[in-house]
């Protein structure tokens, strides 16, 4: 449970002072209907300390909860029940016993604390504990459906925040007029191959904005984008580029962040082709265990040593990072023989 360290003494106060009045109107009714006499100093303060013992005792009930988490799974729910059901009895029991020593000590009770006194009402007061103990469930399960939204909003923004990004960087005036003048350049000596090219820009304008709304998309579909963009830059740098691909057909079925590659993509064919050289971009994907191993290797100079981290890698480990915690892998270094630079990534296998 992580809602335990949230919990403050102001709002258990709080909510122990709405019982405490509603203890006060409760008992003012019986004393007005002639059930029990009207004795304000046991009307007021019989309450009150009920309130209190309630207030201090909350935070152990608390600690039981999360200690003993009826919800952390079916292996342990019967011996953690187990356990709540012995706090149940043994808090009840100083409960009353509190209850009983201070009603007697401010003059309340002439009768002395017994342990007949104290376990006479044990049975009524137990689900005390129970209601304290759900309580604390249905709080940190309310707590836990409040971060779940602000952490799918949050993932909402980032993936408009990739797709502004990648059409930033495949619409700009630099990329349409290169992959333009390439059409145009097919269009008199190779026109079908130009009629082509131009329809895999259109549906790759088509696939950015067709999925503007989806978090997650198969593998599958995440190569296919990336089989588009790829096709176009080898338009662009001719025989410069060559691309291989290595995905497991166990792989493609996996869910992964829209637009998660591409960026990745981009930086390896920006950053893996020399001056007037050959370059060679190589995707893998393939499923070990319960992961999902991707990876982006290019055949350049390589990454620089202690080099910050581009905004495309950095937007990309955000992204992980909001989206499987602490379970990813992202590791950006050299190539195997240190020719190049791979970027490798490890993701839940998510069907």
């Amino acid at each position: 449970m992580v809602l335990l360290p949230r919990i403050t003494w102001f709002r258990i106060a709080a909510a122990w002072g709405l019982f405490t009045l509603f203890m006060l109107v409760l008992a003012y009714a019986q004393a007005l209907t002639g059930v029990t006499p009207l004795v304000w100093r046991t009307l007021l303060l019989a309450p009150l300390i009920y309130g209190l013992i309630g207030t201090l005792l909350t935070p152990l009930v608390f600690g039981l909860a999360a200690r003993f988490d009826l919800t952390a799974g079916r292996s342990r729910w019967l011996p953690y029940l187990l356990v709540h059901a012995v706090a149940s009895v043994a808090i009840t029991v100083a409960y009353r016993g509190l209850f009983l020593g201070m009603l007697y000590l401010v003059g309340i009770s002439t009768a002395p604390v017994s342990w007949a006194a104290v376990l006479s009402t044990v049975n009524f007061w137990v689900p005390i504990y129970w209601m304290v103990l759900f309580v604390a469930y249905a709080l940190d399960y309310h707590d836990k459906w409040q971060r779940r939204n602000l952490e799918a909003a949050h993932l909402q923004v980032q993936l408009v925040q990739a797709q502004l990004q990648a059409l930033k960087q495949q619409l700009n005036p630099h990329f349409l007029f290169n992959t333009l003048n390439a059409i145009a350049t097919l269009i008199g000596d190779e026109p079908r191959k130009a009629q082509s090219v131009t329809a895999k820009l259109g549906e790759f304008l088509r696939m950015v904005l067709d999925h503007a709304d989806a978090q997650q998309v198969p593998l599958a579909q995440e190569m296919h984008f990336l089989q588009l963009y790829l096709e176009m830059e080898q338009v662009r740098f001719s025989d410069r580029l060559a691309v291989t691909f290595a995905v497991a057909p166990a792989a493609l079925p996996a869910v992964v962040p829209h637009l998660l590659l591409q960026p990745l993509v981009e930086n390896a064919v920006r950053h893996g082709l020399s001056a007037a050289g050959m370059g060679t971009i190589h995707i893998q994907a393939d499923r070990q265990g319960g992961y999902l191993v991707l990876e982006v290797r290019d055949s350049g100079p390589g990454p620089k040593p202690d080099g910050p981290r581009g905004v495309g890698l950095a937007n990309t480990e955000q992204r992980l990072r909001a989206l499987y915690g602490e379970r990813y892998v992202l590791t950006l270094g050299p190539a195997p023989g240190h020719q190049g630079t791979v970027v490798h990534i490890e993701l839940p296998f998510l069907l």
